[in-house]
């Protein structure tokens, strides 16, 4: 680090014998820096250029008053030096200090001169200041946080981040707030390092258990805004969902959840034999196999075959023919003749009573039966033709569902194999008929030479649009 001295004449008597004396050693002022860089400043913001005055000696071992500081700005009028300051004395043995002020309202490099004027004009010392203003920018993000249910004298934290944009720091000055149940747990000033970012802690702590809002602004040193963040607590009702759902399972408490603590329980949760009332409708278990949801006292764990019907479990009669087995004992009409022992007698509905195979709700088999007793024999087997085009799946039908399928039918461009020949929408324009990877659905212009397709290479004078795109040659 350089300096600037200024150095006084010396005065001197010579006596009558030659002899040199000297009466007085003028004093020696020091100034460092001699350039003192204050660097980049946000514009609004004002920076301080710290001088040091030191004396080396004086003939008395006085001090040095400073009888003035000037200030000369060279580009714009941002330098200063408060008036209102006493100015200082440099001890003989010692230094002092003198700031100067930076306080740019625009940006770009900014220079001035100080001269530090000490007992007379003549120790006057001059150095330079500089700096450099910009125009900082940040943001801050999120801009919104809930902090769901915050229970008194049990604060939780929340954090917001500071994200400084600018080649420059930045100085969070003050941080208010619009209710005093949110704070700021760092200390103000915060420094935001140029081109970096900073995590701020905001504690919220309600005095009460009802809702509270609130709005965060920060204030900056220099001409710098964000967004303002908006605070949330206790409001389950407004707030975010996701905040208040405390056993995670999509709703909250207000929403209808009747236990927020079990993630089996909500409005319109699928009700489970576990004793709880998972849907919230107010009763517990029912639809289920513990619950006798036909009030006949009797659950389909207890052995209620039909629990939806009161007339039919475990303890009531059997009533004869009428094709319910209604005492739950696997057997319909127990009193009318089972002639095969299927559980079905004719009256309960068995339309053949000497083949166990044929009964109501008997798969039906492909066998020339009617084995579920509907009046159709084999429907829904590979030996019926279920779509009505004169083909089963044994005939050689792909798609016994589809009467548009069938083997001999009329190839479409449906994406289904209609002639069952094991080939899709062949000969339609969904088909790649000359095997040049491109179908007339694809854009080929000529499905019939492979040579021409989309993307070939035009061919001068063959009178063909080889490319396809609508010009010959």
């Amino acid at each position: 680090m350089r300096a600037r001295t200024a150095i006084a004449s010396l005065v001197v008597l010579a006596s009558c014998g030659g002899d040199v004396a000297v009466t007085k050693l003028t004093s020696r002022l020091t100034v460092t820096p001699d350039v003192s860089d204050v660097g980049r400043v946000p514009i609004g913001d004002t920076r301080t250029a710290v001088l040091t005055l030191s004396a080396s000696s004086t003939s008395d071992g006085g001090d040095i008053p400073i009888l003035d500081v000037e200030v000369t700005n060279l580009e714009g009028e941002y330098f200063w030096f408060d008036e209102d300051t006493d100015l200082p004395v440099v001890p003989s043995e010692g230094t002092a200090e003198i700031e100067i002020r930076y306080a740019p309202d625009e940006d770009g490099f900014h220079r001035g001169q100080v001269t530090v004027v000490s007992e007379s004009r003549t120790d006057s010392i001059t150095v330079d200041v500089r700096g450099q203003a910009v125009n900082a920018t940040a943001r801050i993000t999120p801009t919104f946080i809930d902090f769901g249910p915050v229970e008194v004298g049990s604060p939780v934290t929340g954090a917001v981040t500071l994200i400084n944009e600018s080649h420059v720091e930045i100085v969070v000055s003050d941080a208010s707030f619009t209710d005093d149940s949110y704070l700021l747990s760092a200390s103000l000033p915060i420094i935001v390092d140029a081109d970096s970012r900073a995590d701020l802690d905001i504690i919220c702590s309600p005095s009460s258990e009802g809702a509270v809002e609130s709005v965060m602004s920060l204030t900056f040193r220099g001409e710098i805004s964000v967004d303002d963040v908006t605070l949330r607590a206790n409001d389950c009702e407004h707030g975010d969902p996701a905040a208040y759902d405390i056993d995670g399972d999509g709703m909250t408490a207000c929403a209808g959840d009747c236990d927020d603590d079990e993630p089996t329980v909500y409005t319109g949760g699928i009700e489970t034999c576990d004793g709880l009332d998972n849907d919230c409708d107010g009763t517990s278990d029912e639809g289920t196999e513990c619950y006798d949801d036909d009030g006949d006292g009797t659950t389909e764990e207890e052995g209620d075959c039909n629990d939806a019907d009161e007339a039919i479990g475990p303890d009531m009669d059997e009533i004869a023919d009428n094709g319910i087995d209604d005492d739950c004992d696997g057997i319909v009409d127990f009193a009318v003749t089972d002639e095969d022992d299927d559980g079905y007698s004719v009256d309960g509905g068995d339309c053949d009573d000497e083949d166990e195979d044929v009964h109501p709700d008997a798969p039906e088999l492909a066998d020339g039966l009617d084995n579920d007793c509907d009046g159709i024999v084999d429907e829904g087997t590979e030996v019926y033709d279920d779509d009505g085009d004169g083909y089963a799946e044994v005939d050689g039908d792909c798609g016994d569902a589809d009467p548009s399928s069938y083997p001999g039918a009329t190839e479409l461009a449906d994406w289904i194999d209609n002639d069952c020949d094991g080939t899709v929408d062949e000969g339609t324009e969904h088909y790649d008929d000359d095997g040049d990877g491109y179908s007339e659905y694809g854009g080929d212009c000529d499905d019939d030479d492979p040579d021409v397709r989309p993307g070939l290479p035009e061919i001068d004078g063959d009178g063909i649009d080889n490319d396809c795109d609508g010009i010959v040659d």
